[in-house]
């Protein structure tokens, strides 16, 4: 009888998920064009924007067109992403004269132009000793075999920390971005809208994370390819 009422059942379940009706707004923000992160093998794999004039580096696959080092002497770059990991053109990043400061939690409609930003906070260059990113296996290894390592005793994950992982060049107030917990690994946005000054000090753009996945596709194997909007304060 079991068989015969479970899809029974089922049919009536499915009706009413049907009827139901939701008014979420459809995302109208940008996507990361790829997934950037270890999993590509490369660790630091990190994709390029000039805000200013919306070309992007390194859109089709890591370090094709910046290569890890080169980014330090160009300006042609305003802001990097690295999975959530973020780069402005300043500090150790680049020569530019970017950066960043937090205009705090939610309304990203509410900053319009740039004599909103407050006068007082200053802003936040980029350095190599805060971040930490996770290796890639192929780098990792790479680094256990030049240093003469042990790889059984040296594995690129541990089971009491994780993936290795490695400092690297980035913006330690853009780090904050991101909430992780786990295991299972889970990736929250901290929701918080950020400034960002371009390389050549003259423009200024607001930024707000609002998802580790593409929100234009159902959760699956997307995580990484993040969602977010970014738009330009008027002068």
């Amino acid at each position: 009888m079991k068989t015969k009422v479970l899809p029974l059942l089922l049919l009536v379940s499915l009706s009413m998920v049907s009827c139901l009706s939701y008014d979420a707004d459809e995302f109208d923000g940008k996507i990361m064009p790829r997934v950037a992160s270890y999993t590509t093998g490369v660790t630091n794999d990190w994709i390029y924007f000039n805000l200013r004039t919306g070309e992007v580096f390194n859109r089709i696959a890591p370090n094709r067109d910046i290569k890890e080092g080169q980014q330090k002497d160009r300006l042609d770059w305003d802001i990097a992403f690295c999975g959530y990991h973020i780069r402005t053109n300043s500090g150790t990043s680049g020569n530019g004269m970017g950066g960043a400061i937090d205009l705090g939690y939610g309304d990203y409609d509410r900053w319009h132009t740039v004599d909103q930003l407050p006068m007082s906070q200053q802003w936040v260059i980029d350095n190599d000793t805060t971040v930490r990113i996770t290796y890639s296996q192929t780098d990792w290894y790479r680094y256990v075999n030049t240093h003469g390592l042990d790889p059984k005793e040296n594995p690129w994950f541990d089971p009491n920390n994780g993936p290795q992982r490695t400092l690297t060049s980035a913006n330690p107030l853009l780090e904050k971005n991101m909430f992780l917990s786990g295991p299972p690994m889970t990736y929250t946005p901290s929701y918080h809208v950020y400034a960002v000054r371009t390389a050549d000090g003259k423009h200024y753009f607001k930024l707000q994370i609002i998802s580790w996945y593409n929100q234009h596709t159902e959760i699956d194997d997307t995580g990484g390819q993040m969602s977010y909007y970014c738009d330009e304060l008027k002068q």
